[in-house]
């Protein structure tokens, strides 16, 4: 693997939280010229806390207006995606597309970021692609299928190896000015969903998602109406208003006849599914046996997936959402992954 020269140059992809901060610092005392690239994704200019802390550092703060890009690659398309009944992962969008591609290449030469991931070459095939981070519960592999594999070439990931307590610690130790907060919480909102709710603006794009409708059981009998598709998600099972006599979930959503499919947790089961839009840091050969993860943070299990797109799962799934990303590994090792199909 490539490794950059004493005192090479190095811009780090600045949140202006924690784990930013703490990767531009561990670059500072191994002797790199640092220099802090933000994006601005959401405003037309850095906060006064993300400059504080870029000036706290020493670091040249360079702001790049990729808000024109983030909203037709990313946010449209996350909205557009629930607005067909999908379930989208915006973060799979904007790494390969905004963070990893424009930013990348406003940087020029080397960059790293704040991302828990290794990366390394998978012994089985000597590919260059990204390994598991040490700290398992932060570990952020499942959103970097889709990088360019020329990207990983020229791309650090100091925080590899730590876990989010020992960067904390770091962060404490060097007095960085960061809100006590932000420390002991990190963030798992999605960067322009403050709270997480992504209805009110799904609601003013598209307004017919609100239009209450007709809830069916498997057999396509009404037993309820539904307040507007945009209010549910397939395995939803709180806030659905209609009693069946047993624990029931959203099993469907129907867009074109605004209707709401329900049933007992045993009808989101599948062992067999598809998935489109691959992307392999690893050249698969198929059928190719590996382990899949259909959910952030969930466990992997074991399948076959064939050229073309069909995953079988060894096992029965519940967790197999249409617009959420299914990523495959081999062991610790992330080969590639694809958006479930409906």
């Amino acid at each position: 693997m490539k490794t950059p020269e004493p005192g090479a140059r190095i811009g780090v992809a600045f949140s202006g939280g924690v784990d930013s901060a703490v990767t531009a610092r561990l670059l500072q005392d191994a002797g790199y010229a640092v220099e802090a690239w933000h994006m601005l994704t959401c405003s037309a200019e850095a906060d006064p806390a993300t400059r504080r802390l870029a000036y706290a550092l020493g670091l040249p703060l360079h702001c790049v207006d990729l808000r024109a890009t983030f909203e037709r690659e990313v946010v449209a398309p996350f909205f557009e995606a629930y607005a067909a009944g999908l379930t989208p992962n915006p973060c799979v969008r904007c790494n390969p597309r905004v963070k990893f591609g424009l930013l990348r290449r406003e940087i020029g030469g080397w960059m790293a970021t704040g991302h828990y991931v290794a990366k390394g070459r998978e012994p089985q095939s000597g590919a260059l692609t990204l390994r598991c981070a040490a700290d398992a519960a932060k570990d952020q592999s499942y959103f970097l299928y889709a990088l360019p594999a020329d990207a990983l070439e020229t791309t650090l990931f100091p925080l590899a190896g730590m876990t989010r307590a020992d960067v904390v610690a770091l962060a404490r130790r060097w007095s960085l000015p960061i809100p006590e907060e932000k420390l002991a919480s990190g963030s798992q909102d999605v960067c322009f969903l403050p709270g997480g709710d992504y209805r009110p603006e799904l609601l003013r794009r598209y307004p017919e998602t609100d239009l209450p409708g007709d809830i069916l059981d498997l057999s396509g009998c009404v037993i309820g109406r539904h307040d507007g598709l945009a209010h549910y998600t397939r395995g939803q099972r709180k806030g659905l208003h209609v009693a069946l006599g047993e624990r029931a979930f959203v099993v469907a959503c129907d867009r074109e006849r605004n209707t709401l499919t329900l049933g007992p947790r045993e009808a989101l089961q599948r062992k067999t599914f598809r998935v489109g839009d691959a992307a392999w840091l690893v050249p698969p050969s198929f059928p190719l046996r590996c382990e899949a993860v259909s959910r952030y943070h969930h466990p992997p299990f074991d399948c076959t997936v064939h050229a073309d797109g069909t995953v079988e799962a060894d096992s029965p799934q519940t967790l197999l959402t249409p617009g959420q990303a299914c990523v495959f590994y081999r062991g610790d090792w992330l080969l590639g992954g694809a958006t479930i199909l409906p």
